[in-house]
């Protein structure tokens, strides 16, 4: 994550939240995502953090079933209207 990126976080999240972050956790779910094609995998965690705080295996979990909801161009759907990532709620 760069500087800019942090900044973008404690302007949106909690100082709290932040520090609730394991970046290796962190890592496996963007791994993950980056896997699927997922390329705006840093912009869903600058703006869907809270997901992030997830186990990775419940993230995947809850993405696979977001991916089957919104069907096979699941990453143009996403990619044009992130607020989709709430149906993972």
């Amino acid at each position: 994550m760069t500087e800019n990126d942090i900044k973008i976080l404690k302007e949106n999240f909690d100082e709290d939240m932040i520090k609730e972050l394991d970046m290796e956790n962190v890592k496996i779910i963007i791994d993950y995502l980056l896997r699927n094609k997922v390329y705006y995998a840093k912009d869903l965690l600058l703006n869907s953090l809270d997901l992030f705080l997830l186990d990775s295996n419940i993230f995947i979990e809850k993405f696979e079933n977001l991916k089957m909801k919104l069907g096979s161009n699941y990453v143009d759907k996403l990619g044009e209207d992130m607020s989709l990532i709430e149906l993972m709620y």
